[in-house]
């Protein structure tokens, strides 16, 4: 098994707040709101078809089949239309996909390799979802109205996810969770007082935490243990599910991180995945100090959250206190002598751009520049709004429910009461990705992964895909006599099947089988293995005995 270092390869999977105004139900309208808006999103459906119907006529199949089974071909229509309108849709557009998680919207980012193609593809699967919301709007009665955020809590105690995913070498992923405990506690006291400048901001605490006015994170409240496999109950700082969605290669893993928040500001988005980036290239290659270890990451991750000051101290591993501020800058130096020593040259792009803007951001925290701060992180900008309504309206105060109203109004997707779209349309927010990129990914996908190769099968062929998932499509062949034939892709290197190495398989006039004979011929598929050295992963608070969540 290899274990050179790979580059970064980055996706996402991020859930959006989403209800109904003015609806007649009593109680939750998450189920209504989420498939009136998927029924707009133009994509292919993960099972294309369920019924014995090549091509043939009605009468064909009552010939071969015999009358009674038509009430059996009724009822496959009927999961066959299930799937269409409800089921994950793959986007011939970009290479990503849309389905309905827990009653909620989530959107699926095709897989980057920077964090520049991030940010833009984040912003373009927001305006995808956004004209879907529109469109199901005008289709709502007088008084009726669908709602999108996003959020990552609707401040009832709910609290939905905004989900990275990470390539990493399957030797880093055995050291995170079964041999090198203190690789597991780095990384998560990154991501503790990273919140600085990846939180979105809150008004409030929930899930038992102590009262605040206002916090960082929408996510610190709902963390419970150290590591754990699950994602919706006893969430934890470190996510060990192990689906590494890249077929036999043996020598890669996936991680799954679930401790962000969704951001909206591109440059706190961008720092999210770059800086990311540099600290899993660095745990790839053994570059772990233990001396920026925090002693308890949970009990760190509720005082750096609800201390917008920046002023709350958590206590290292190696001794002493720590701010969130100073932690980061410490980072900031391991990771650029890393960086300057070539250890992310192949793997992140534009490391050393990542830096800089990572320090200029740490250093206007340091100064309390938040004018400028508003321009690239969320919190602050939120933070500023809202101080900014208190003060032009002094009955108001923190717990008023028009405050917590804004709180959620801030991440709104309609343009129209958004408040961070507002400033964004002024102007006001600084920008990494351009208007130009943003609407290239609403319709192309990235070139430089198999997402490319995904997106040219999707629209090339449509009604042949019999099964479509992030690492295989499996097409069905029309035959002779309408017998049809299936053919599986498996593109399980997610680095493959990039526009260089598969644009020839598209010339122009080529059948689908010719194509498919054109692509390279990859192995065969064959379920991912899972951990090379058995076991189990570290023991932490409660039972994380059961990987299957």
């Amino acid at each position: 098994m290899s274990s050179e270092p790979l580059p970064k390869l980055c996706g996402a999977d991020i859930e959006l707040g989403n209800f109904v105004l003015g609806s007649n139900r009593h109680g939750d309208t998450c189920y209504e709101a989420s498939r009136a808006v998927l029924r707009h999103i133009e994509g292919l459906p993960r099972r294309q078809s369920w019924r014995w119907d090549w091509g043939c006529s009605q009468g064909s199949r009552d010939q071969f089949s015999g009358s009674h089974h038509r009430g059996h071909e009724r009822s496959q229509d009927y999961y066959c239309d299930y799937y269409r309108e409800w089921g994950r849709k793959f986007l011939a557009g970009n290479g990503g996909c849309v389905y309905i998680d827990l009653d909620h919207l989530e959107v699926c980012l095709p897989e980057v390799l920077s964090a520049w193609d991030h940010v833009a593809a984040w912003h373009a699967m927001l305006r995808i979802a956004r004209a879907a919301l529109e469109q199901a709007n005008r289709e709502q009665p007088p008084g009726r109205r669908i709602c999108l955020l996003a959020n990552n809590s609707d401040g009832q105690g709910n609290s939905y996810g905004s989900h990275l995913d990470f390539l990493i070498t399957r030797r880093a992923w055995d050291n995170l969770f079964y041999r090198k405990i203190h690789h597991l506690l780095f990384l998560a006291s990154y991501q503790v007082s990273s919140i600085i400048f990846t939180g979105q901001g809150k008004v409030g605490s929930e899930n038992g935490a102590p009262p605040v006015a206002f916090q960082l994170s929408q996510r610190a409240d709902f963390f419970e243990m150290l590591l754990g496999p699950q994602t919706t109950c006893r969430r934890p700082l470190v996510n060990s599910r192990d689906e590494p969605l890249c077929g036999r290669r043996l020598d890669a893993a996936r991680l799954h991180v679930i401790f962000f928040d969704s951001t909206l500001a591109q440059v706190a988005c961008l720092l999210k995945v770059g800086v990311m980036q540099v600290l899993l290239a660095m745990i790839e290659a053994d570059r772990v100090n233990p001396n920026l270890i925090l002693d308890d990451p949970l009990d760190a991750v509720l005082r750096f959250s609800h201390d917008p000051d920046l002023k709350a101290r958590a206590a290292m591993a190696e001794g002493g206190q720590s701010t969130a501020l100073e932690l980061q800058f410490r980072f900031l130096e391991e990771a650029r002598r890393f960086v300057e020593q070539g250890g992310c040259d192949g793997r992140v792009p534009r490391a050393v751009e990542i830096l800089a803007l990572w320090e200029d951001t740490l250093m206007k925290l340091r100064a309390g520049d938040f004018p400028s701060l508003a321009r690239r992180l969320d919190w602050v900008l939120k933070l500023l709004i809202l101080d900014r309504v208190m003060r032009e309206q002094p009955a108001l105060n923190w717990s008023a429910p028009e405050i917590k109203h804004l709180d959620h109004m801030y991440s709104s997707l309609d343009p129209q009461e958004g408040l961070y779209w507002a400033y964004e349309a002024c102007g006001f927010v600084e920008r990494v990705a351009g208007e130009q990129q943003v609407e290239h990914f609403c319709h192309q996908p990235p070139e430089h992964t198999r997402a490319w190769t995904r997106a040219m099968l999707l629209r090339i062929a449509p009604e042949a895909v019999e099964d479509v998932d992030w690492d295989r499509i499996r097409f069905r062949i029309r035959g002779p006599r309408y017998w049809p034939s299936y053919r599986t892709l498996c593109m399980d290197d997610p680095l493959g099947w990039t526009r260089r190495t598969g644009e020839s398989a598209f010339a122009s006039g080529r059948e689908l089988t010719e194509i498919l004979d054109a692509l390279e011929p990859p192995p065969p598929c064959v379920p991912a293995q899972g951990p090379t050295t058995g076991g189990t992963p570290y023991e932490t608070t409660g039972s994380l005995r059961s990987r299957a969540n």
